[in-house]
């Protein structure tokens, strides 16, 4: 009897081995299906944004905007290393006039882009030999380098009144366009080591690849050097 019972335990631990090892295998199989999927994906991507933008130094509405590629400037704590405008054109030079008419020019240049949004990219060293690489793509995203450097945004396009401030987390929705940038010395500004490398990018939902990076050709990037 006692013989029968080990028999029959050893087949229970033996079938139950089985059906672990089957269900291990079949979830498995749905990670590797999924990783194929997001690979085909990957592969597939094909990015059709026609957007070409610029980013343009903003001294007053009177003086014509120039293209940058290198800036060189002072970088002071409280104050603003330099105020950035995007224009979805790469032009040398464009008007000194009011900004929301300028926009609206080189935007009506395009169709169907409502869907694209204006995002930001800073990258820079600090004395760590820690290399910061931080997506902005709202005025949240802001926070965590801002001891480093304060960033801020402005929709230039929705505004209603001649004077406004810059556009906060809790204002921040899908209406709002981020056409300019400022960048203002911080606490520990003295503590980056290399340049500042800013990218401005235009994107849609699948602009970003599954490591969150983005991947699209609508980008512009100018260096920021400490004079």
């Amino acid at each position: 009897m006692k013989k029968i019972l080990s028999i029959l335990l050893i087949l229970l631990l033996f079938t139950s081995c089985s059906n672990n090892q089957k269900k291990e295998s079949k979830v498995d199989d749905k990670v590797i299906d999924k990783e194929a999927k997001i690979q085909e994906v990957e592969e597939n991507y094909v990015d059709n944004n026609p957007i070409k933008l610029g980013l343009y130094l903003y001294t007053n509405s009177q003086t014509n905007r120039k293209l940058l590629k290198e800036y060189t400037t002072d970088w002071n704590e409280g104050i603003d290393l330099c105020s950035l405008e995007v224009y979805y054109t790469t032009e040398n030079e464009i008007p000194g006039t009011n900004q929301k008419e300028i926009w609206n020019n080189y935007y009506t240049n395009y169709q169907n882009i409502d869907n694209y949004k204006i995002g930001y990219k800073i990258e820079f060293t600090t004395n760590k030999n820690t290399t910061i690489s931080k997506y902005i793509l709202s005025p949240g995203d802001t926070n965590e380098i801002f001891d480093y450097i304060q960033i801020y945004l402005y929709d230039d396009i929705n505004q209603t009144s001649g004077w406004y401030d810059h556009v906060s987390q809790d204002e921040y929705n899908n209406s709002t366009i981020l056409t300019s940038i400022k960048l203002t010395g911080s606490y520990n500004t003295e503590l980056i080591t290399s340049d500042i490398i800013l990218t401005a990018f235009t994107y849609d939902d699948d602009d970003f690849d599954k490591n969150g990076n983005y991947r699209g050709n609508s980008k512009f990037s100018i260096t920021i050097k400490r004079s």
